[in-house]
């Protein structure tokens, strides 16, 4: 019978995903393992999903609805951003965790935005979605 050393993990205060334990159970004894199929056990795969949604820019218009579209296998979470595509303007979102949300865009001053509503430019945000099986 071959000598088998057993090393506490935290001997070294870094175990590695290559190193290995013994795991049992009644049906098919003692095994070993890596750390790192151990912890792909507890992994969730896929976690999160993100949706960009783009619109274009029209003249005179600085509020924008968007909607998270529904993905199957997952639950929408919160927006995390909005931006301008094409030209430089401040946006922010009114509700960032709701489904359902507008786009507003700031600008204080009046300022003429319509050179910019060229069916080129817009605006965009990014929907991010967590598993259902972790929400």
């Amino acid at each position: 019978m071959a000598d088998i050393k057993f090393m506490d993990i935290s001997e070294n205060n870094n175990p590695a995903t290559t190193d290995s334990i013994l795991v049992g159970n009644k049906d098919n004894g003692l095994k070993r393992t890596s750390l790192g199929n151990l912890a792909d056990m507890f992994a969730v795969h896929g976690l999160l999903h993100f949706e960009q949604i783009n619109t274009l820019f029209k003249a005179q218009t600085i509020n924008y609805s968007i909607e998270a579209p529904d993905i199957e296998g997952y639950q929408f979470a919160f927006w995390l951003s909005s931006a301008t595509t094409g030209w430089t303007g401040s946006t922010y979102i009114d509700s960032p965790t709701s489904k359902q949300a507008n786009i507003w865009i700031a600008n204080p001053s009046n300022a003429d935005l319509s050179p910019f509503a060229n069916g080129q430019n817009g605006l965009t945000a990014t929907a991010v979605y967590i598993k259902n099986s972790v929400a």
